[in-house]
């Protein structure tokens, strides 16, 4: 192709699913942003739609077929690159999509941007940009310049009845900690305030030559190496709880936050689910955390209608979740994945029964979380601010509530001391402390 038709390309990405999904994209965006591409808020102006796909349950793989075929809909000039889990589980339906240019699976991920230059060579010869600019691609990311995710493993040897991940991501690996530490001193360097930890399992992060080096050791580190101002963690795993990362969350800089899986609060499910801790043994580590870290906010996930699931466990399961006072609860019915132990389970649950006990779930999820910002009424706290809605700023405290301040002043990326004072319909009114 003649070399005065090269040029950059503008390129727009969509994220379906967890925050791994979300932190892979970042990591995308800000590479084809070095090599001299534009990433585009919208649809219509991109040349390039790079979808990072979700498969964890029916709905998500859906949705990613959708999102996939929208691009050659908006915009009759784009190519779409389908990628992330979805991909994985079903490349070749995934390939036959109508209006997908290019299926990269998640073991190739890391190599996306090598695979479009093949694929499109045309943009292949875009300008770079200069050595050591670690600038943020552009607000089109979901905070902006406030926070970024970052990825420190993938994979998972977990064998959870229920769960496709294992499948499409492989077994467990672990990046080396300089590289951690390097990706989060630029973004620091870069004007971010909060860098979330994300994987699979970074309660199983591994590294030296003994698999010495853990997730306490690697967030120490950052911590001491890293100008980030705060650190917050993703998912961890019940059953392998590092007790000193205690310390730390009760510091100035590493969240008050733990987001611990539940699943279930009945044991008879837990173990057909093939989760590897008891409801006591949940209860246990939730005394404890919240013994060491005062405000500590605890979010959790849970499925209603698991495979086997009677009226009884549930109860006993909806019981232990009120119990137990979680500040945020995703809660969503099973959804049967194909290739997982829990697709072949008797007694699968029928779907009205699932809408009925989900009902109750969402009740008490609401009921927890107000009743978390209701006991935070009249408390101080850090807020990220992150976005603006007329006069009223949107941020998030460290310990995981929605903040609102109604301020005419520029507040995006800042962080200030704040008192929380009223509840709203999702988060709280504060007020700013000098």
């Amino acid at each position: 192709m003649p070399p005065n038709t090269m040029r950059p390309m503008r390129v727009h990405f969509t994220n379906l699913g967890c925050k791994l999904n979300q932190a892979e994209l970042e990591a995308l965006a800000r590479e084809f942003a070095a090599a001299g591409h534009a990433v585009v808020g919208s649809l219509a102006d991109a040349d390039l739609h790079v979808v990072n796909s979700c498969t964890v349950t029916a709905a998500a793989a859906r949705d990613s077929r959708k999102i996939a075929r929208r691009g050659s809909r908006t915009n009759d000039r784009v190519r779409t690159v389908l990628t992330g889990c979805y991909a994985a589980a079903e490349p070749e339906t995934a390939a036959a999509l109508a209006g997908v240019d290019l299926v990269v699976p998640n073991r190739d991920k890391e190599r996306l941007l090598e695979l479009v230059h093949r694929r499109f060579p045309e943009a292949s010869r875009a300008p770079r940009a200069a050595p050591g600019d670690t600038s943020p691609p552009c607000a089109q990311l979901a905070f902006g310049n406030s926070r970024a995710l970052v990825k420190i493993e993938d994979g998972c040897n977990m064998t959870c009845s229920f769960c496709i991940i294992p499948s499409t991501r492989r077994r467990q690996h672990s990046r080396p900690p300089g590289d951690v530490v390097a990706e989060v001193a630029a973004l620091a360097d870069a004007g971010f305030h909060e860098v979330v930890i994300t994987g699979v399992q970074i309660s199983a992060y591994r590294q030296g030559a003994a698999g010495e080096v853990r997730l306490y050791d690697l967030v120490k580190r950052l911590l001491a190496e890293t100008s980030i101002p705060r650190l917050r963690l993703t998912s961890l795993a019940p059953w392998r709880f590092d007790h000193r990362l205690s310390e730390l969350l009760a510091g100035d800089r590493l969240c008050r936050h733990v987001h611990l899986s539940l699943q279930s609060g009945d044991a008879a499910t837990l173990r057909r689910m093939r989760r590897p801790y008891t409801p006591g043994e949940f209860r246990d580590l939730v005394a404890s955390l919240r013994r060491r870290v005062p405000g500590l906010a605890i979010t959790t996930d849970v499925i209603a209608g698991f495979p086997g699931e009677t009226a009884d466990e549930f109860d006993r399961s909806l019981e232990f979740v009120r119990s137990i006072g979680f500040s945020r609860i995703h809660a969503f019915p099973y959804s049967r994945r194909a290739g997982t132990e829990a697709d072949t389970l008797p007694d699968q649950v029928e779907d009205h029964v699932k809408r009925e006990r989900m009902k109750r779930l969402l009740e008490a999820a609401t009921a927890a979380e107000r009743a978390f910002r209701h006991a935070n009424v009249g408390a101080e706290a850090e807020v990220l601010w992150e976005r603006r809605r007329g006069d009223t700023w949107q941020g998030t405290t460290d310990n995981y509530i929605r903040a609102y301040h109604s301020d005419p002043a520029e507040l995006a990326g800042r962080a200030t001391r704040a008192r929380l004072s009223t509840l709203t319909a999702d988060g709280m009114a504060v007020e700013l402390v000098a």
